[in-house]
């Protein structure tokens, strides 16, 4: 594993001062709990001319200061809705740069704690992928995937040992899928064997896989970035790439991560993450090792698709940003997972 590979990724850990000169790190939390938050906030971008930003997004009379600092403040309530509470760790995608993580750890979330990020972007990308935290990541990481976003790793110490984050953003639908579905293949592959250092210690996938985790279902004759392991073809797939789930928990193991979505003892409180041509996807997703169910350290408590009334439309679905009228949050929800401490 290389860090801070070539010249298509970045990377950036810094500490941010609250300014107040007290510890906030241990404020509100539970020392039995250990939360990650996975949430794509739909392109966020700063109200500068940085060159790489989505055109809409340059500098106008419309989009200013003004509308940057209010989306900030709309996305600051969703992170810390009551029903989120403080995490440990957030990861986000579709954020433009470190520098708009930076604004909103300075004007909302360092007040809670959050003082730590580390920002992936892959050469010539308008968005790029960040993980911020609450406490100092022992490791950090960039992970290349060709033809693809960068995958973004970051470790953290624990007194129950090392929880490894992988944090990605898959390519989209849009367009041919077997062309999709390979890049999405290739990015399984990365996480594999950057996954496969740290076997011994719990880890977790996240972030936005563009996939549902049945989709394998529809496209039968193309090999999927993801598959239950009790399909015919698993283990054939799983050989060249493929990452192999599964939602019974006495199946994980090094090479079988566990799907909260495939676990029908988990229930829902929305049916899916996203809202697309009238159909609920569950495309933000946690997948993990068999140290969430190994009885030592910390374990497998709950997985949360999170849903703020400040997020959603009068039917339920998700209020996405809407440049044009500079109202809603994302076309995403929240995902949160919380560890147990045993």
């Amino acid at each position: 594993m290389k860090r801070f590979p070539l010249l298509l990724v970045l990377a950036l850990v810094l500490l941010l001062s609250t300014g107040c000169g007290c510890s906030l790190d241990a404020q509100g939390t539970n020392p039995k709990e250990f939360k990650v938050l996975t949430y794509n906030v739909q392109n966020l971008m700063d109200d500068k001319l940085d060159g790489d930003e989505y055109p809409e997004y340059r500098p106008s009379e419309k989009w200013r200061t003004a509308s940057y600092h209010m989306r900030l403040r709309s996305l600051n309530e969703v992170l810390t809705n009551r029903s989120i509470g403080l995490c440990d760790v957030l990861v986000l995608q579709e954020v433009e740069h470190q520098g708009v993580v930076a604004d909103l750890l300075d004007r909302h979330l360092a007040r809670k704690g959050y003082r730590w990020y580390a920002v992936a972007k892959g050469e010539g990308s308008a968005i790029a992928t960040a993980v911020i935290s609450r406490k100092e990541p022992k490791h950090v990481a960039v992970h290349a995937v060709q033809g693809s976003r960068p995958v973004l790793e970051a470790v953290f110490g624990t007194e129950r040992g090392d929880i490894a984050i992988f944090a990605l953003h898959a390519k989209s639908q849009i367009g041919d899928f077997s062309e999709t579905e390979a890049l999405r293949l290739a990015l399984s592959a990365v996480l594999k064997g950057a996954a496969r250092r740290h076997e011994g210690s719990l880890t977790l996938l996240c972030g936005d896989f563009n996939a549902n985790p049945d989709s394998y279902k529809d496209n039968p004759l193309v090999q999927p970035a993801l598959i239950d392991i009790q399909e015919q073809k698993a283990r054939l797939y799983m050989d060249s790439g493929t990452l192999g789930i599964t939602g019974r928990r006495d199946l994980v193991y090094s090479d079988v991560w566990y799907s909260p979505y495939l676990d029908g003892h988990n229930r829902f409180d929305k049916p899916g993450t996203c809202y697309f041509a009238g159909e609920w996807h569950r495309y933000d997703q946690f997948l993990g090792n068999g140290l969430l169910f190994d009885g030592l350290g910390w374990e497998y408590g709950s997985t949360a698709i999170i849903a703020p009334s400040a997020a959603l439309k009068a039917d339920g679905t998700p209020m996405a940003w809407n440049l044009s009228t500079l109202s809603g949050v994302s076309d995403h929800l929240p995902v949160l997972l919380t560890l147990l401490r045993r």
